[in-house]
């Protein structure tokens, strides 16, 4: 089925749910999975007396949260591999996922407003618009039952 997944992966509950959902993936296809930390430079800089700068630790702790996440795949006796990628984050997915000929890409799903998914964009939509390989945009059950209206019996009465 699916052999190299990437996922999109930087420790929020988002993450956590794409790590989840790949790790129940290659646990029954026995592939490889490669996690992926995008630091966005356009969020991330630092201004100061008009000199731009990136923080040194950002690299460091989501070089540790990977570390983490692979450890969690080795565990079940998964080949996992991480890296850290500056730039835009559909853009560096897309990217990596050509690069390793990814068969699969995992993306957790942040829940925004209708505001805040135009102010920010959302990274599951733009890969989606080029999609080098199948992408799972991971879901946890309780935003699942939270965003499904209930049907309701016709009871005849009008």
């Amino acid at each position: 089925m699916y052999q190299k997944i990437l996922v999109a992966y930087d420790g929020s509950p988002d993450g956590r749910e794409a790590l989840a959902q790949a790790k129940s993936l290659v646990s029954a296809s026995g592939g490889e999975v490669h996690l992926l930390a995008i630091i966005d430079l356009s969020e991330n800089m630092l201004l100061v007396e008009g000199m731009a700068f990136l923080p040194d630790n950002r690299r460091y702790v989501m070089q540790s949260v990977l570390d983490a996440g692979v450890k969690r795949l080795q565990r079940i006796g998964c080949t996992a591999t991480n890296d850290v990628r500056y730039g835009n984050p559909a853009e560096q997915i897309a990217l990596a996922a050509r690069e390793m000929n990814a068969d699969l890409i995992v993306v957790g799903h942040r829940d925004q407003g209708t505001l805040a998914r135009w102010l920010n964009g959302s990274v599951g939509e733009s890969i989606l618009h080029h999609p080098p390989c199948s992408v799972l945009v991971a879901v946890k059950s309780e935003q699942i039952k939270n965003n499904v209206t209930p049907i309701r019996k016709n009871t005849g009465v009008g």
